[in-house]
């Protein structure tokens, strides 16, 4: 669970009032204090819900995530606890994810995209998908893993990224990152889905109710630069 700590800090440091940290007397001893409760706070909760909703997640994977042969076929990612099946790994000279400089360290540059994608609840039952036919575009995927969660933002980036003379770990799902051609199916807890938020906005207006885990098949067909903010 290390990179989801790293991931709450982020969060937690974007909700940072800038006027007050800015001021001559601002306790930054006390601020500290506060973020690191938080954060136990936050995990303690997250522990609470994977112990429930881990064996739900395995038996689910054991079901549906299998080979050709029909024997169950999943890897299950220690950190993030998703758990996850590579259909096609695609090709991996279409794009390298590059990282930038940004607070507290390097951030993956976010790309744009082209993906076929599905997701699912536990049932089955579908809440969201891209048109048959009709790939949605990202022109940035950013918006994306806001509107979906932790567990895009995994499934794309890549374990490492070896950038000025460093390798830089995000502690992604796949070694290359999801490139042109890939797709992977995915089971993930609900805090790495819409968390505490209930979801509504889906295509098949479907209410995916909050602690919910979540099911998705990306597949994508295109990917490179960013072409928006």
């Amino acid at each position: 669970m290390k990179n989801i700590t790293k991931f709450l800090m982020a969060l937690l440091c974007l909700g940072m009032i800038f006027t007050s940290c800015n001021k001559d007397n601002f306790d930054w001893d006390a601020y500290y204090r506060q973020q690191e409760e938080a954060i136990k706070r936050e995990k303690a909760r997250q522990d609470s819900l994977y112990k429930i909703q881990g064996p739900l997640l395995l038996e689910y994977a054991k079901q549906n995530f299998k080979n050709d042969a029909g024997q169950p076929n999943y890897v299950v990612d220690d950190s993030t606890k998703i758990v996850y099946q590579i259909l096609n790994p695609g090709d991996k000279t279409s794009y390298t994810y590059k990282a930038q400089i940004g607070n507290g360290g390097y951030v993956i540059t976010s790309p744009s995209a082209t993906i076929n994608f599905k997701g699912q609840l536990l049932n089955g039952t579908v809440f969201d998908q891209s048109k048959e036919g009709t790939p949605t575009n990202y022109s940035n995927l950013s918006p994306a893993i806001k509107k979906y969660g932790g567990s895009w933002y995994y499934a794309f980036i890549p374990k490492v990224i070896s950038q000025d003379g460093r390798e830089l770990k995000f502690n992604g799902l796949t070694t290359t990152g999801l490139v042109k051609g890939s797709k992977i199916r995915f089971v993930a807890p609900s805090y790495l889905g819409f968390d505490q938020t209930e979801y509504k906005d889906g295509s098949e207006k479907v209410t995916v109710s909050k602690d919910t885990p979540v099911v998705y098949t990306i597949e994508i067909t295109a990917i490179g630069a960013a072409t928006s903010n």
